[in-house]
């Protein structure tokens, strides 16, 4: 074996083998060093890839292997195998090794093939001796560990690589979200200088109102003189309508401040809260042996809002009906989208009705004459009035006689970026 590539004068170049620091640059020195003394032999270097696990063969090559698995699975087991010119493979072979044969011999460490040597030897020239034959696998087995090392190093960098991919993703996504928390910053700092706007406002909008109030209420104790009977109408109307701005300032300086209340916004379906509200409810709806008719469509009503307050919503708007509702009569609940999406609730109580006056839940304006058990209704309904509105919604109240009396709230939708969410909801600090 005195003419073995890896003896001799070839034993400085397993030494630049072993300073390769690419698969690439091992694969060419370890052909280069090869072909020194088997200058009329082809040779190929195939390794290992790690993600799919085979070995990178030229296309020819690896068909046939596939094609018989036996000689597949010896290559595996370290033992050296060669294909003939003469077997059948579907793949056709490039014209420099179409009249040839093959011998494979492995590269084997600790066990596992990590890769393969290729020596083609054309039939019309010189055949390989055994002796030269064996000196390449001598080579395979001395080189072995130098490729599974840089295999190794090869891994480590694409693992690194992918921490590092992840690490500048992960600064990216810190850095998104120091944005977002400046911005959130921002954006409660202006809501805050917001709520103390509309205060001022409301209050600005008071202090003149009720001077007008006073002098038209002077007028009209005569304090000034005797006045007509249009005149004192016109007063009337005067502060009627000046008692009717006044609650509308009160009512904005009220909303502000409930608007400085933290609001934990969440996802959900309003008819699950609907739901447990007739559930909390059920008990109230038998004592007066009432039916309740849902008309529901099967159809989502998700919104984003403070499911909290809306369930504190649902539940006074139950109770009311139940008051106002004669024994053993409906109540009827229905669900609706309306033409831009936004959700729509009504709830009728039929049978009995109420003086207008008593359910003026907007202007907060009740009648003296009003029983206390009516009273409450209409305090908790005003509560209800508000927390819609700060949800950018409108809630009206009517009642008739002889048709009942109706709740009826909507819930609007919001366009982001002119797309438009029909499902969710925007939390508004102005009525509407």
């Amino acid at each position: 074996m005195d003419g073995s590539p890896v003896r001799g004068q070839h034993r400085g170049a397993i030494t630049r083998l072993n300073q390769a620091r690419s698969i690439q640059s091992f694969q060419d020195e370890l052909i280069r060093l090869i072909r020194v003394d088997l200058a009329h032999t082809d040779v190929f270097v195939g390794v290992l890839d790690r993600e799919s696990k085979s070995l990178q063969l030229p296309v020819w090559v690896r068909s046939h292997l596939e094609r018989h698995q036996g000689l597949a699975t010896k290559l595996e087991q370290g033992a050296m195998v060669g294909i003939s010119h003469s077997e059948e493979n579907p793949v056709p072979r490039p014209a420099s090794t179409a009249r040839s044969s093959v011998v494979l011999i492995p590269i084997i460490d600790d066990a596992t093939l990590i890769g393969a040597i290729g020596l083609v030897s054309s039939l019309g020239g010189p055949h390989l001796s055994a002796e030269e034959v064996e000196g390449v696998r001598q080579l395979a087995h001395e080189t072995a560990p130098i490729l599974a090392r840089l295999l190794e190093i090869a891994s480590l960098m694409s693992k690194a690589q992918e921490f590092y991919g992840k690490e500048e993703r992960a600064a990216r996504v810190e850095a998104s979200l120091a944005t977002a928390v400046e911005e959130k910053s921002r954006f409660n700092a202006f809501l805050k200088i917001g709520w103390h706007v509309q205060s001022n406002i409301a209050h600005d909008l008071r202090t003149p109102l009720a001077a007008i109030r006073g002098y038209a209420r002077m007028i009209l104790d005569g304090r000034s003189g005797d006045i007509n009977d249009t005149q004192r109408e016109y007063l009337r109307v005067i502060t009627e309508n000046t008692d009717r701005l006044i609650n509308v300032a009160t009512w904005m300086n009220q909303v502000a401040e409930l608007s400085g209340q933290n609001f934990n916004l969440s996802t959900f379906d309003l008819r699950t809260v609907w739901a447990e509200s007739v559930t909390t409810n059920q008990q109230d709806l038998a004592n007066k042996s009432l039916t309740l008719t849902e008309q529901i469509p099967e159809e989502s009503f998700e919104i984003i809002a403070d499911r909290e307050k809306l369930a504190y919503s649902l539940n006074e708007l139950i109770a009311a009906a139940i008051k106002l509702a004669e024994l053993g009569s409906v109540i009827t609940a229905a669900f609706s989208h309306g033409r831009e999406r936004e959700v729509m609730v009504k709830i009728v109580a039929s049978g009995s009705s109420i003086a207008p006056d008593a359910l003026r839940i907007s202007d907060r304006t009740f009648n003296s004459s009003v029983n206390p058990q009516t009273q409450n209704t209409n305090e908790g309904l005003s509560r209800v009035y508000e927390i819609i509105g700060m949800h950018g919604g409108r809630m009206f109240v009517n009642s008739a006689s002889g048709q009942g009396s109706t709740f009826f709230f909507t819930l609007p939708t919001v366009t982001i970026d002119g797309e438009d969410k029909s499902h969710e909801q925007t939390v508004n600090f102005g009525r509407r």
